[in-house]
């Protein structure tokens, strides 16, 4: 298989978060990833960048970009921002809430579990140009 990449770069906000989202979706189809495929991952994506909106730039903007690429290890989904250091492995997932008892459901932190759910492993990374959050799969096609 040949790599495939795709990158988007804009300014962070809410509504770039859905634009990213919404790209990443016509990409992966265009790819032929299946379309149940596509859905997480485009939530994932949206999860993600709202996650730097609201949490890397507190009351502000900044950069952030999208990386899409797909190789011979798997598919790789990125998310890079120059805000606020936020790495996931230092939050508590709450306990997966049960679909029909809404008590269950929490407050805060299922947009975590949204993103590892759609993939094999989710890592992250800060340095001094910035933070990268990662998803990847596997297998995208399956």
């Amino acid at each position: 298989m040949s790599d495939r990449h795709f990158s988007l770069a804009g300014r962070a906000s809410l509504l770039s978060a859905r634009e990213f989202a919404l790209v990443a979706g016509q990409v992966l189809r265009a790819w032929c990833l299946p379309e149940r495929r596509v859905l997480g991952l485009e939530l994932a994506v949206a999860e993600m960048a709202t996650n730097v909106c609201r949490h890397g730039y507190v009351g502000g903007s900044g950069p952030i970009r999208l990386d899409l690429t797909w190789n011979d290890d798997g598919l790789r989904v990125a998310v890079a921002d120059q805000g606020r250091r936020f790495d996931p492995a230092t939050v508590t997932c709450p306990p997966e809430p049960l679909s029909g008892e809404p008590e269950t459901w929490p407050d805060s932190g299922l947009g975590l579990l949204l993103i590892r759910a759609a993939g094999d492993g989710l890592d992250y990374a800060s340095d001094a140009d910035g933070n990268v959050l990662c998803l990847h799969l596997r297998d995208p096609l399956a």
